[in-house]
């Protein structure tokens, strides 16, 4: 019987988070028309890690269609996102391939849709090739503009689990992101946030790290 509720609950989760809209507000103060924002799209592939330096809850989702929809406030932003996909091998064999992170760069203005895009592996083994050598680029599909993505210099530990945070939301969130500054003031956001994307990464390790990786680690600096 207790197996039979549970079974159902989580059934029921299910269906709920993929009946929602998978849709993100990530600025301050109550939801505005589309034509006042910008609408990122992020493929279901796509995990994002930080939006200009911050890690922000709600990007990501477990249960999702073909993307998500990140609702921002007009301006420059700097998305490192990386490719996450769960193959099947065989009948009884699957493998998530994660890829390093890309910095997706949105200069997006009132009204506009940027489409974050790369090219899809057809199969697991192109996928594999592209863990460490992963590109793509965000496009403006109404005035055609299509701006690569800049490689990082973060490698993804595949050993942990990857940061993954955030369910879909149909309300709006009590966290944002702002606007990285133009011209000459950009350079302080973009040092700062380079270090707290480093700081977010260790974090990240070690929260899903295992007891005894945890060990290894403590050993390995105390020598």
């Amino acid at each position: 019987m207790l197996l039979r509720i549970a079974t159902f609950t989580l059934v029921s989760l299910f269906l709920s988070a993929c009946a929602r809209s998978p849709v993100v507000q990530l600025y301050d103060g109550p939801a505005r028309s589309d034509s006042s924002i910008v609408t990122v799209r992020v493929p279901s592939e796509l995990e994002v890690f930080t939006i200009n330096g911050e890690e922000v809850e709600g990007v990501n989702t477990f249960f999702s269609t073909e993307y998500k929809d990140l609702k921002v406030a007009p301006g420059r932003y700097e998305i490192l996102a990386y490719y996450k996909e769960l193959w099947q091998l065989d009948a009884d064999n699957h493998e998530i391939v994660k890829t390093n992170p890309a910095n997706f760069v949105v200069d997006g203005k009132p009204g506009e849709i940027w489409v974050l895009g790369f090219d899809k592996p057809q199969d697991v083994e192109a996928a594999r090739a592209m863990e460490d050598n992963f590109h793509g680029w965000a496009e403006n599909p109404a005035s055609g503009q299509k701006v690569a993505a800049e490689k990082s210099k973060l490698v993804l530990k595949r050993g942990f689990m990857a940061p993954i945070t955030g369910e879909e939301v149909t309300t709006p969130t009590t966290n944002s992101v702002a606007p990285l500054a133009t011209g000459a003031a950009a350079a302080a956001p973009a040092a700062q946030a380079a270090q707290a994307t480093y700081l977010d990464t260790l974090k990240a390790q070690w929260n899903q790290a295992t007891p005894e990786e945890r060990r290894e680690f403590l050993q390995w600096i105390s020598q």
